[in-house]
């Protein structure tokens, strides 16, 4: 399993929600009358051709009815556009065009995987005040991100991944406090979380992974009781992990791996709701046995690679519903539990510390590629070489 896998799959949901629901629209509107109110087709045809009327537009036809037949195309019963989605535009280049602000009822405005996509989040932009959902992922949409942005108080979603973003988040964003999706990940981001986002409490997911953030992990986040995911992997974070992560009670997804976190995992977060968990890439330090007990049912996926933990590893009890782990590159020492050989797992690596003793019979390691064992001072038996 790749480092950021675990929460790369998550971080996709809200995309991935948002174009089955456009999908759903799509299917359900081929009944709908010729509703598209005039003023909004003149617009939606002149953004066409402002963008060089791309064969990815070929649906918005000025012969045919924008609410009814124009593919990711959404509108309320007076024919108002609500919601416009380009996606996968591959032949749309440059800025994002002007005449977007003349849809005063948009509420949704998404861009999803329009790579050419170039230039600023324009100025223009501050007259969306009705929006509840705005994405730009997949692009190459660059500059800091706007602070006229705070102004969409009525926002729920706000996902800008996958972008040339740059500079600090501003913290006028702390405004939207009808907020629940923050993505803001794989962009060029830097400087500090804000902790103005102290005031966002209805936040349910938060990733800010593979960016250029740096400083502590701040104590702010304590206060989103309703966050599940927290993603802060790939950045430049520094100082321990709070124990205040272990008591969240949502907190199912925690990703800080590829940081230079350090200190001791905190035991709070073997006494936690935690499904996934991404430590690997850091400077931690100590024991973190207590990750992988009996009595953590829920946790799937523990991620503690490449850092500085030396524990015993011989009396671990392995959660049975453990479906991936990797402690390699550590100093962690003993035999492998005797549970080892009878959990069934999608990946493991051990590689890189130093156990010893014979591998537990199971058939999932008699067949698994030796390097997940290698490196160690004397494992020996399943796919290595037989016990002397």
């Amino acid at each position: 399993m790749s480092k950021n896998m675990s929460t790369s799959n998550v971080y996709l949901l809200p995309l991935l929600i948002i174009f089955i629901s456009q999908i759903l629209y799509i299917t359900q509107s081929q009944d709908l009358p010729n509703v598209c109110h005039p003023h909004d087709k003149k617009i939606l045809l002149n953004i066409k051709n402002n963008l060089g009327n791309p064969s990815s537009l070929s649906s918005w036809d000025p012969n045919t009815d924008c609410c009814d037949h124009w593919i990711t195309i959404q509108c309320n019963e007076q024919g108002h556009v609500t919601s416009l989605t380009f996606l996968q535009a591959h032949d749309v280049h440059g800025p994002i065009p002007p005449f977007l602000d003349q849809l005063p009822w948009l509420t949704g405005l998404y861009f999803l995987d329009v790579p050419n996509l170039s230039g600023p989040i324009p100025s223009y932009f501050r007259k969306l005040t009705n929006l509840t959902a705005f994405v730009i992922s997949g692009t190459s949409v660059t500059g800091p991100i706007p602070k006229f942005l705070g102004q969409y108080t009525n926002l729920i979603q706000l996902n800008l991944p996958s972008n040339k973003l740059f500079g600090p988040v501003p913290e006028e964003l702390s405004r939207m406090k009808s907020m629940m999706y923050l993505d803001l990940s794989n962009n060029s981001l830097n400087g500090s979380i804000p902790n103005a986002f102290a005031h966002l409490t209805n936040l349910t997911g938060m990733f800010l992974n593979l960016n250029k953030f740096s400083g502590p992990i701040p104590d702010f986040l304590a206060n989103l009781v309703n966050v599940g995911t927290i993603d802060f992997s790939s950045n430049s974070l520094t100082g321990p992990i709070p124990a205040f992560l272990g008591r969240m009670g949502n907190l199912t997804t925690l990703g800080l791996s590829n940081n230079q976190l350090t200190g001791p995992v905190p035991k709070e977060l073997g006494r936690s709701n935690l499904v996934i968990i991404g430590l690997a890439n850091n400077k931690l330090s100590g024991d973190a046995s207590f990750l992988f007990e009996k009595g953590n049912k829920q946790v799937n996926d523990i991620q503690i690679s490449s850092n500085l933990l030396k524990f015993d590893f011989t009396n671990v009890d392995l959660s049975p519903n453990l479906s991936g782990f990797n402690i390699s590159h550590n100093m962690i020492y003993g035999s492998l539990p005797k549970r080892f050989g009878q959990i069934w797992v999608d990946s493991f690596n051990v590689s890189y510390n130093q156990l010893c003793g014979p591998i537990p019979d199971g058939e999932l390691f008699k067949q698994a590629d030796p390097a997940f064992f290698s490196h160690n001072k004397c494992l020996c038996g399943g796919p290595l070489p037989a016990c002397k």
